[in-house]
């Protein structure tokens, strides 16, 4: 089991959060997806999926519904607790982990 945390730009609606999350939930693997919407922010995007996905596959998902996705945010989550993985920019010392919960989200 995979868990990895996205964010997405350029959505203003819950017609948005729908069609990101239509497109994802299409994706062969994905088990679960969670979206907040920050209307005209950053929405984070919570993808759970039985084995790992690349952010090349989410990304291209998300573009296919019509918005932007940013590298993925914080630590891969591993179901016996090993720790977490490297993500795309970890060399990056500017670059902060970031965990964020999503609320009243119905998956």
């Amino acid at each position: 089991m995979s868990t990895a945390g996205y964010l997405v730009e350029g959505m203003t609606c819950g017609q948005c959060v729908a069609k990101v999350l239509k497109k994802v939930r299409s994706l062969s693997g994905v088990t679960k997806v969670a979206m907040d919407l920050v209307a005209g922010g950053q929405s984070p995007l919570l993808v759970m999926s039985g084995t790992k996905l690349g952010a090349d596959v989410v990304r291209g998902a998300v573009e296919r519904a019509g918005f932007g996705l940013l590298p993925p945010r914080g630590p891969e989550v591993h179901p016996r607790g090993d720790g977490p993985s490297a993500q795309e920019g970890d060399a990056d010392p500017d670059r902060q982990r970031v965990w964020f919960s999503i609320g009243g989200v119905r998956s």
